[in-house]
């Protein structure tokens, strides 16, 4: 018997679609994805249509979708006991973690993946760093620089939660001055310093919290980000991912500073960065070698900071649901 499957990528959503059995790809399918939405669906079911086209629809960043057909995956469905069509089934790294029967709500579909499907900036994060190729002995470099900034003691020194906010001026891309002050006469401020766009994981966090953007709205703040990047370079950024939220430039990190979050690099560490093409000078538009530690602060609209995520570890960034936590 021929096997006609039929693969379609929308988005991050992969689906399967076969009119004979296909156990074996289905599987595969589940073991090889981190977080997967089966969709048991018919051709003849009038809520099975409702449920795809609003699949169709939803944000599918944080899963994969597979399609399994109620009328030929007759194996599939013997093996995990599915009886029924109209049928969503949450696997995580494999293993079946929830299901629901008969939904056709958008708000509730939307509320089960949700549930099963929590959205991690931490493992793409670290999935990156897991595929880079970078030397080990500039490996070991880097890492000595982040424990000898641990050993100085900068994030005791530095603005956290429960501090004031301090108020501060910078350009954005176009040129004009963003005060936060006025900002937070209308709600809450989310502000995170970043390093630069040539940052991988910088890139990861600005796209994650452009996704979250429309949510971080419903709950009243607005996302501010800084950086020291020229104001070329954070223009650069701005047009990669298509960021919706204010991007302000910090020249030699005067904003930065006064939260107490600057540090200046080793000539070891700035000698790693020029070997991979990474000039900060160039970026900067200076030549102080000196950057911000990746720090995101929720601050109420009285000024006080409610939330702080600060970690001399690059690698480690505030996860948006954190944040929006906090906000709610």
């Amino acid at each position: 018997m021929k096997l006609l499957i039929f693969l379609t990528m929308l988005m991050s959503t992969l689906s399967i679609q076969a009119k004979d059995d296909s156990t074996k790809e289905i599987l595969k399918f589940i073991k090889t994805k981190k977080n997967v939405l089966v969709h048991v669906h018919a051709t003849w079911c009038p809520s099975c249509k409702m449920q795809k086209k609003i699949l169709s629809q939803i944000d599918k960043k944080n899963f994969n979708l597979l399609e399994v057909d109620f009328d030929s995956d007759k194996k599939f469905l013997k093996q995990y006991k599915i009886f029924q069509q109209s049928m969503l089934v949450a696997f995580n790294d494999g293993v079946e973690a929830n299901r629901v029967f008969g939904i056709t709500k958008e708000k509730k579909i939307k509320k089960f993946t949700d549930e099963n499907f929590e959205y991690s900036l931490q493992a793409e994060i670290d999935k990156k760093r897991s595929g880079s190729k970078v030397p080990d002995k500039a490996r070991m470099t880097m890492a000595e620089a982040t424990q000898e900034l641990r050993d100085s003691g900068i994030i005791d020194k530095a603005v956290k939660k429960g501090d004031k906010f301090i108020d501060f001026s910078l350009p954005n891309i176009n040129g004009k001055a963003v005060k936060i002050s006025e900002l937070l006469k209308d709600g809450p401020i989310i502000l995170t310093f970043y390093r630069g766009g040539w940052c991988p994981y910088c890139n990861l966090q600005l796209k994650a919290y452009q996704d979250f953007l429309p949510e971080f709205k419903k709950a009243g703040a607005q996302l501010v980000a800084i950086s020291p990047e020229s104001m070329e370079s954070a223009n650069t950024t701005v047009e990669k991912h298509d960021l919706q939220f204010e991007i302000l430039t910090d020249d030699m990190n005067k904003i930065a500073r006064k939260y107490g979050l600057v540090f200046k690099l080793s000539e070891k560490l700035k000698e790693v960065y020029l070997k991979f093409g990474l000039d900060l000078e160039k970026n900067q538009g200076n030549d102080s070698w000196e950057l911000p530690v990746p720090a995101t602060y929720v601050i109420n609209k009285d000024g006080k900071i409610i939330y702080s995520f600060l970690n001399v570890d690059y690698i480690q960034r505030a996860e948006p649901r954190d944040i929006l936590s906090t906000l709610k």
